[in-house]
């Protein structure tokens, strides 16, 4: 279900336009909002977090909408050994016989190849992702923060170097730029295999996403506690993008809640609208990575 290639578009444009919204050009912002992709918060400003614009709310939302229409599948399926996503209680350190830490990797840029292998070191871990994950479940920390502010620190921090610390080097990696292929993307990068934990198009379909997207998720649960709500979450970013109003059973927007699942265009215009704005993000040369060089403000002492 998760290496649908609907899902896997939808996945990868959903991350792409909140990151990028900002250095389009008007032609392609046009172009994007015709198809019912425009964000209504981007998230990034340059490389640049925006703290105030509940972007970091969208990002909490939409993964946790995800983590639910994955619920909604396992239990239908009744495998007692996993009926439900569990998130790591704390990061895996490196010695974690579960969750070993793979190589380091090239992706053909010394930066970004610099990058990956710092994420994967064990002082990284002790002195930066310890830090990130013992701030972002501190009472003290919490209460002072807006869920949006939570969320965008959360995902230009400690989420984005999970994916890279835990990510493996798969035998090809899908390139930014595919100008060969007629809907943007390959269709080979659809099979399920394909499951880098490093690519927006891919690390949902590895199991490691759910591990570490579940911790995300209990950081939501510790905000409300911090912050004394006990009622619904105060949601002010939901955007999960566009849905399509009759995605068949096997999709996973077929397990996501109603009123989301019953609004946008019909499964097949809402596949052509994907198509549309992924080829117009390649003529661009556009692409967004976990990897990326994001200049997040220091956590305050």
């Amino acid at each position: 279900m998760m290496a649908e290639r609907t899902h896997r578009m939808h996945h990868y444009l959903w991350h792409a336009v909140r990151d990028g919204w900002l250095s389009f050009s008007e032609q392609t912002r046009a172009i994007v909002k015709a198809q019912g992709w425009e964000p209504p918060r981007p998230s990034l400003n340059g490389d640049e977090p925006i703290f105030d614009n509940a972007s970091g709310e969208d990002f909490l939302y939409m993964h946790r909408e995800m983590i639910g229409a994955v619920n909604k599948k396992l239990a239908e399926i009744r495998d007692p050994s996993y009926p439900k996503v569990e998130g790591w209680p704390a990061p895996p350190d490196l010695n974690d016989a579960d969750y070993p830490v793979a190589p380091a990797y090239s992706v053909g840029k010394p930066d970004d190849d610099a990058s990956i292998a710092k994420c994967k070191t064990e002082a990284f871990f002790d002195n930066t992702i310890m830090k990130w994950a013992r701030a972002y479940t501190s009472n003290d920390f919490l209460k002072a923060r807006s869920l949006g502010e939570l969320g965008s620190r959360i995902e230009f921090t400690i989420h984005n170097c999970m994916h890279v610390r835990w990510s493996a080097n798969p035998p090809a990696i899908r390139p930014d730029v595919e100008p060969d292929a007629a809907d943007a993307i390959n269709t080979s990068w659809d099979d399920p295999a394909y499951n880098f934990l490093n690519d927006t198009y891919s690390a949902h379909v590895n199991p490691i996403f759910w591990k570490l997207h579940g911790w995300v998720n209990r950081c939501i649960d510790l905000w409300m506690q911090s912050n004394n709500n006990e009622g619904p979450v105060p949601w002010t970013g939901t955007w999960v993008g566009p849905m399509p109003s009759d995605a068949p059973a096997t999709s996973v927007f077929a397990h996501l809640r109603k009123e989301n699942t019953m609004r946008g265009p019909h499964h097949h215009d809402h596949m052509t609208a994907m198509i549309a704005v992924a080829k117009e993000l390649r003529s661009t040369g556009f692409a967004c990575h976990f990897y990326d060089n994001i200049k997040v403000p220091p956590l305050p002492l």
